[in-house]
């Protein structure tokens, strides 16, 4: 195991794919495009169901308290995913676009 620090806020990630975060490390208000999930079969369908599938870009609502629901924005439509479930989805950040 490497040694070093890391940043709190961000979730390890699995695949070691350089600025990837979780979803639950945006903050609110904030855009990614979706890189990968992380899970089992039946949750990447489930996620890819709701349209949460590489290369889309989701914006974060609102994040619950105490790893609470997380709500989101993608392709026009609102969701709620449980903490859990958002931790397992990957995004790259998108840097915000100035007002004018």
């Amino acid at each position: 195991m490497q040694g070093g620090s890391r940043e709190p806020s961000k979730r390890r990630n699995p695949r070691g794919i350089e600025g990837v975060i979780s979803l639950t490390s945006l903050c609110e208000g904030e855009r990614g495009v979706v890189a990968y999930a992380v899970g089992g079969f039946g949750l990447v369908r489930r996620l890819a169901d709701m349209g949460l599938t590489p290369g889309v870009e989701v914006k974060l609502l609102r994040k619950g308290s105490f790893h609470g629901p997380v709500q989101i924005e993608v392709r026009g439509v609102g969701l709620a995913l449980g903490y859990g479930v958002a931790s397992k989805v990957f995004v790259r950040p998108l840097k915000a676009k100035p007002d004018g």
